[in-house]
């Protein structure tokens, strides 16, 4: 689709504008929903903060970010720099070279 925006009137590259803001926001929302559905209450996760990394737990998922609580406060984070931690006593998740090794082993 080709549009000459040279053409249009001032009110018609606003209402452009508009349907362009609406469409990029609506697209960032389908991407923030798709990292939170990655977390439920419960889950332990990571984030950096000052350099550092900090532990907590997911005491609730919102429409835009995580709620989490650590030792020492609470946090409101986007999930994008949220990292689910492996559950204690729990195998972490394999490496994809692990998996193809144990496939190799069993045949």
């Amino acid at each position: 689709m080709h549009i000459d925006i040279e053409k249009l009137s001032l009110e018609e590259l606003l209402e452009l504008n508009r349907r362009v803001v609406r469409r990029i926001d609506y697209l960032h929302g389908l991407k923030t929903r798709a990292h939170l559905d990655r977390f439920e209450p419960g889950d332990k996760v990571s984030f950096q903060s000052d350099g550092h990394a900090v532990q907590g737990v997911v005491v609730r998922v919102n429409s835009k970010t995580l709620s989490i609580r650590t030792k020492d406060t609470h946090w409101n984070i986007h999930p994008r720099f949220v990292t689910k931690l492996p559950e204690a006593g729990g195998e972490a998740p394999p490496v994809i070279g692990e998996v193809e090794s144990r496939r190799d082993l069993r045949e």
